[in-house]
């Protein structure tokens, strides 16, 4: 049931659309109204590219965006929801061609108009704790999992430098480069200088909608042949229009977008917060294929990011939307269920005669070393007991603990070394302090100190015996500390 109800907000989702789906505007000729993709009847049956999310080579996945399992008719019938079946079956076709053709997909597009090679790995459809993904989501950080098929590089060597985590890449299918031709895109419109589409291009549609421009962007050029753009018209008639726009020498083709129209301000709008501009899309890759250009967008606003193709078919621009997907930000990362009992275990052995009265009920994550893979700070109730931990993967290590009397602090880190200090009292006049060194997620080194009166007294490094002058030396050379936010959350048992 909580499947096919998930299928439904799915296509609702298509429906309203992250950018409001588009309508053909007064006045436009049959040489450029919208095609709706899924009335359209498909003739290269190459699979299409798809687009990669990507953190670093270890997380990248195709994210899924809809349910694995077709959509039942009879339930929707039942539930009086039978309007929106079509749509849901069109979006799963789609997704079921792709899933079918995954590992046909063996090339990732970079820079330049080159290419590494890549493989799908499987598929990920529940979490940790074996709780199924919903599809459609795009999270901030790779730790949190997404429903999708999994791919790798099939040379390690190979690097992806400049792209940063949480990017859509372009991968393609081995019989879709058979047929097609990628072409050079040239970005146009840096964000400090916005280039303006043609006069001749700006008059003519005009003159095909019947409205008054109120702004245009020349975006990109594709090949020696194409360009693309947008056009915005002023409101009219208590609508406004954007066009999608695509030339080819002096044939104009444009895909119109209707927003919303508030009249009472004068405010347009087409994504949240787009300050009542209509944004131009950004284009991964291009081709020249059997039935003419095609390339793939990218259409992002706050917390959604539209994935899909333009087409040129038969004199008609044609938009393919792959998925509106919901992008999540500022993403608290999940302690899954099933490495709760080893951090409890790892925390009793360290100490089994001391910290059996203690139970880790709360956590936070910290990155300590800023490696994007944040180390975890556990505590007890008693908000004085405590353990900190590396997790990288599966992989979930004791880096220390805290005491009633041993607190932890953090410092900056420095060239890649985060450094966590645990001190305090150790008895009468004398402190105990622990420097330990982390570095890619991992204990790297360990500098204890013994002070009584505020004299060095005893002083290791990596277990072993460390001279006073080094330690005070190493002491003195260590970054400052930092204060991070503190905020708990509560395991729930």
């Amino acid at each position: 049931m909580k499947k096919y109800f998930f299928d439904v907000i799915c296509v609702l989702a298509v429906m309203v659309g992250c950018t409001n789906k588009a309508q053909t505007a007064g006045g436009a000729d049959t040489d450029s109204l919208a095609v709706d993709s899924v009335m359209e009847e498909v003739r290269d049956t190459a699979p299409k590219p798809m687009f990669l999310y990507y953190f670093d080579p270890d997380h990248m996945q195709v994210v899924y965006w809809t349910d694995a399992q077709k959509p039942d008719r009879e339930w929707y019938e039942k539930n009086d929801m039978l309007q929106y079946y079509d749509a849901a079956r069109r979006k799963w076709e789609q997704f079921d061609a792709y899933r079918r053709n995954a590992a046909g997909y063996t090339q990732l597009l970079i820079d330049g108009g080159k290419s590494v090679a890549i493989r799908s790995i499987g598929e990920q459809l529940k979490n940790p704790d074996g709780e199924d993904i919903y599809p459609g989501e795009l999270h901030s950080r790779p730790t949190i999992p997404a429903a999708g098929m999994n791919y790798a590089l099939v040379d390690l060597k190979d690097s992806l430098r400049n792209h940063h985590y949480g990017q859509f890449h372009i991968i393609v299918h081995e019989a879709y480069m058979k047929t097609h031709k990628q072409l050079a895109t040239k970005f146009e419109s840096p964000f400090d200088v916005e280039k303006p589409l043609p006069k001749e291009v700006i008059k003519q549609l005009e003159e095909q909608y019947g409205m008054k421009t109120q702004r245009s962007e020349l975006t990109y050029t594709i090949g020696d042949r194409y360009t693309y753009g947008v056009l915005q018209f002023k409101p009219k008639d208590k609508k406004v229009i954007a066009l999608e726009v695509v030339t080819d020498g002096d044939k104009v083709y444009s895909y119109p977008v209707e927003g919303q129209y508030d009249e009472s301000d004068n405010n347009s709008t087409w994504n949240v917060d787009d300050g009542g501009e209509y944004f131009s899309s950004g284009i991964g890759a291009a081709f020249e294929g059997p039935e003419g250009l095609e390339f793939t967008y990218e259409h992002r606003a706050p917390e959604s990011a539209t994935v899909g193709m333009f087409l040129l078919r038969d004199g008609k621009l044609v938009r393919e939307e792959y998925e509106c997907y919901h992008q999540l930000i500022d993403e608290s990362r999940p302690l899954w269920k099933k490495d709760i009992a080893t951090l409890r275990k790892l925390y009793l052995e360290e100490d089994a005669h001391e910290n059996k009265n203690y139970k880790l009920t709360k956590y936070r994550w910290i990155d300590i070393d800023d490696d994007m893979n944040e180390e975890l700070w556990m505590r007890d109730a008693d908000d004085k007991h405590g353990a900190l931990f590396t997790v990288k993967g599966d992989d979930i290590k004791l880096i220390g603990v805290e005491t009633d009397k041993l607190h932890a602090s953090f410092l900056q880190s420095h060239q890649g070394t985060g450094y966590l200090r645990i001190a305090g009292s150790a008895g009468g006049p004398a402190m105990f302090t622990q420097i330990y060194e982390i570095r890619q997620s991992q204990l790297v080194h360990r500098f204890t100190a013994l002070e009584v009166y505020g004299e060095l007294d005893e002083c290791t490094f990596d277990g072993k015996p460390f001279a006073k002058d080094r330690a005070q030396s190493y002491l003195k050379a260590l970054p400052v500390t930092r204060d991070p936010y503190l905020y708990w959350a509560q395991i729930q048992e």
